[in-house]
């Protein structure tokens, strides 16, 4: 230890004077070689740069103890370096040193002055610098023995000191914290499951880990630079070079997936991502990035989407609706089939616009509320299998019957969460089971028919039979007779009368027979002609007046006052009015009561054959015509006859488009047969008298509510006034439209309509009038300036009874009023 220094207090002034000078000058000359000092140690490492700072300390400050500590990250990372005047005692001072450097920074400081008792019994002042620049990277502690240390002039040199030494080692300290964050990359770089690369602002690569070397095979100097791009397969090499040089140039994130040669020679697909560096200043510094193997994923993908492109179709092709809805009725999944009853992706319950289109029978007919269809109660957490039947009507109106099963789905705690409904098409299943339904019933009809006929015709034979016998039996009889008195001329003419009627007898039921075998097989001779009705039942009454005479029954006879034409064959029809006749005759006690009515019914001519016999029940009113029926030989009132008059009667009728039915409030009630032939209005001038004189008015004995329809004012006008004179009431339309609402409201008996009408034909309003209720059966003349052989065919197909070709005659319009009269 040097001697302590004393500073003599008896000197003059200007002794002190200089002295002061020369120190400050002293001061100026180290502060000068200390700003020297950072490129001295601008080369070294951080252990020599604290060793030189406490030899130039040492010096500098006439010190008795250097001491500079750089702490690590742990003991063995520390850096420290000591410089005492007595080398004996630094081991003493190198651990007092430690020691007052063990706490924390806050404990010592330039205001903190420290002292040290020296193993000689000397007292060492000391005191501690700290340095770094955003935070301590080391402390400078330094002492001297002399009682005054450290000076204002000391503290000043070991600031500057200490602050150049901090320029120095912040760099050093700097560089090494980058090395170990840079090793730090590299091991993670080198050990992430990517490919991790870095480039430069040009775009040039300066770095790739070890996994792209694994990965390519490639060697460092073929992957760098723009060498990476190498191992790109050749179709999407230069698009990747471009994507990458434009986001580069935009510095923009990108992405994109590409193939890459592995080094076991094949290309495997990678995804590569990069993402712009910026300096805090916004200055752009490159990309950095990670290259990702995923041709596994893609396997697995394209395997997932083969999967579901097959269960895609399979799900299409199901030939059932399938669908996944949500708990709030939104369809979430569908199949094709499903989407033709599903449009609107909800479902049914909830769907307020369609839900209509649904309809879930009861047992009694009645229809389901939507709540209760199986969608609602499946997201209520019920199963509805195997399911309900609907029917549902398609967009096009036409409907089809359809099953619907539901099941719920549910989440973990049991909750529902959406169901999932299937809709089966059994429309042909329901309409082949309606179809057995009915052809069971039919069969069941007919083998009913069958058996109805089998006994009928058993029935029959025995009557057919017993009619046989009945002639046989007088003329065997009246042949014995001639036999015996062969020689008495009275018996022999009495025989043959006798003969003769059983003959006649036998004729009638031959003919009766072969007439219905005709008409059974298709072959009987209609031949039609315009005839008056009145005239053939006139003549059918004649025939039959003598059996109505024998059965001493009252006749009344009906006939309509005016011509009926009809296009019949007058002798089939005399034939029916016959049979109705004798039927009448045949089942009406003596001295009963028989009628014949003929009259106009609109469009139809009405016979009408009434009586007070035995009746009909209810049940046989139908089967009053079947072949071989006859209601008296049930009820116990047998007159005779094959049963098959009112057969034959249906049969020819119908051959002349017209209907026959059957009347009868029940057994001794009596019976009427009425027989319905439509009226031949095209030929009424060949069956009806001569009408009144051209341009004469003629008032028709009964007024008709006429309907005249035609675009023409004045022409319908005039119509109306001239049928108004006949003593009709009319109503006027001027087109198609105005005349269907007037007929609705005015029902008329008759319509005179004009074809050719603005806004639909008068065919269109006739076809539509015979659809209308109430006016149905009106009569329908076309007046119409078309009147060639078509036009009348024409006018039939749509339903006219009668065609006028203007201009109409007064006298046809009378005539014609009067014969619907």
């Amino acid at each position: 230890m040097k001697p302590l220094k004393a500073t003599p207090t008896d000197m003059p002034a200007v002794v002190t004077s200089n002295a002061e000078a020369e120190r400050l000058r002293q001061t100026t000359r180290d502060l000068v070689a200390l700003t020297t000092l950072p490129a001295i140690w601008g080369t070294l490492p951080p252990t020599s740069v604290i060793d030189s700072l406490c030899s130039v300390l040492m010096k500098m400050l006439d010190l008795d103890l250097a001491y500079v500590r750089l702490p690590g990250p742990d003991e063995a990372g520390t850096l420290e370096a000591i410089r005492t005047s007595d080398t004996e005692a630094e081991p003493h001072l190198l651990a007092a040193a430690r020691e007052a450097l063990a706490g924390s920074p806050a404990q010592y400081g330039l205001n903190a002055p420290l002292a040290f008792a020296l193993p000689s019994g000397e007292e060492l002042h000391a005191t501690v610098v700290r340095f770094g620049i955003t935070a301590d990277i080391g402390a400078i502690l330094v002492g001297s023995a002399r009682a005054d240390f450290p000076t204002e002039n000391e503290r000043l040199l070991l600031g500057v000191a200490a602050n150049q030494a901090t320029v120095v080692l912040q760099r050093h300290v700097a560089e090494q914290a980058l090395t170990i964050s840079e090793q730090r990359f590299l091991d993670l770089a080198d050990a992430a499951p990517a490919m991790l690369w870095v480039t430069e602002p040009d775009g040039r690569c300066s770095f790739l880990s070890r996994g792209w070397y694994a990965f390519t095979g490639q060697q460092k100097a073929e992957g760098l630079d723009f060498g990476w791009i190498n191992a790109i397969h050749p179709q999407e090499r230069d698009w990747a070079r471009q994507l990458f040089m434009d986001a580069n140039e935009r510095k923009v994130e990108f992405a994109l997936e590409h193939r890459v040669l592995h080094v076991d020679g094949t290309y495997r697909w990678v995804i590569d991502t990069g993402r712009p560096r910026f300096l805090p200043s916004g200055e752009f510094l490159g990309f950095v990035g990670n290259v990702l193997d995923i041709t596994d994923r893609r396997a697995a993908e394209q395997a997932l989407d083969e999967t579901r492109e097959m269960l895609s179709a399979v799900f299409d092709a199901l030939p059932v609706g399938v669908g996944v809805v949500n708990q709030a009725g939104e369809l979430q999944l569908s199949n094709r089939e499903m989407h033709q009853y599903l449009p609107t992706n909800r479902m049914p319950s909830m769907d307020d616009e369609r839900y209509r289109r649904w309809r879930f029978y009861r047992a009694d007919g009645s229809l389901y509320e939507k709540y209760e269809f199986p969608g609602a109660r499946a997201l209520r957490g019920e199963r509805v299998v195997p399911g309900m039947e609907a029917v549902y009507t398609r967009d096009d109106g036409v409907e089809i019957w359809t099953q619907i099963a539901a099941v719920p789905l549910k989440d973990a705690e049991g909750a529902p969460k959406g169901q999932v409904s299937i809709v089966t098409n059994i429309d042909d299943f329901k309409r082949t089971e309606a179809a057995l339904r009915e052809a069971e019933a039919k069969q069941r009809a007919l083998f009913d028919e069958v058996a109805r006929s089998n006994k009928n015709l058993s029935e029959f034979l025995a009557v057919l039979a017993h009619e046989l016998r009945n002639p046989l039996a007088p003329i065997l009889t009246g042949l014995e007779m001639m036999r015996i008195r062969a020689d008495h001329p009275e018996t022999i003419v009495k025989v043959r009368g006798i003969i003769e009627r059983q003959v006649q007898q036998f004729s009638h039921l031959i003919n009766d027979l072969l007439d219905i075998a005709r008409v059974t097989n298709g072959k009987v001779d209609i031949r039609k002609d315009a005839v008056d009705l009145k005239s053939i039942v006139s003549n059918a009454v004649e025939t039959s007046l003598p059996l109505i005479d024998k059965g001493h029954h009252e006749f009344t006879l009906k006939l309509h006052s005016a011509p009926l034409p009809v296009y019949a064959d007058a002798t089939r029809i005399a034939q029916v009015v016959g049979n109705l006749l004798t039927n009448a005759a045949k089942y009406t006690p003596p001295g009963g009561s028989i009628s014949l009515t003929v009259e106009q019914d609109r469009s139809q001519a009405v016979i009408s054959v009434s009586d007070n016999g035995i009746g009909i029940p209810q049940e046989s009113l139908e089967s009053v015509f079947d072949m071989f029926s006859q209601v008296g030989r049930n009820m116990s009132h047998s007159q005779g006859g094959l049963g098959i008059g009112l057969s034959l009667v249906r049969q020819l009728v119908a051959l002349h488009d017209g209907t026959v039915e059957a009347i009868s409030k029940g057994e001794g009630k009596g019976s009427t047969f009425i027989v319905r032939l439509p009226i031949d209005f095209t030929n009424a001038e060949l069956v009806q008298g001569a009408g009144a004189a051209d341009g004469a008015l003629a008032v028709a004995p009964r007024a008709y509510r006429i309907l005249v329809a035609d675009d023409n004012v004045d022409a319908a006008t005039t119509l109306s006034s001239l049928l108004e004179m006949y003593g009709h009431e009319l109503r006027i339309a001027h087109n198609g439209q105005q005349a269907l609402e007037l007929a609705a409201q005015f029902e008329p008996d008759v319509v005179f309509l004009d074809i050719g009408m603005p806004d639909m034909s008068g065919y269109e309003v006739a076809t539509r009038l015979r659809q209308m209720p109430g006016v149905e059966r009106s009569v329908i003349a076309a007046v119409s300036g078309w009147g060639a052989k078509e036009d009348l065919a024409r006018a039939r197909d749509a339903g006219f009874n009668m065609h006028f070709t203007k201009p109409v005659q007064p006298s046809r319009l009378s005539d014609f009023l009067n014969m619907l009269n």
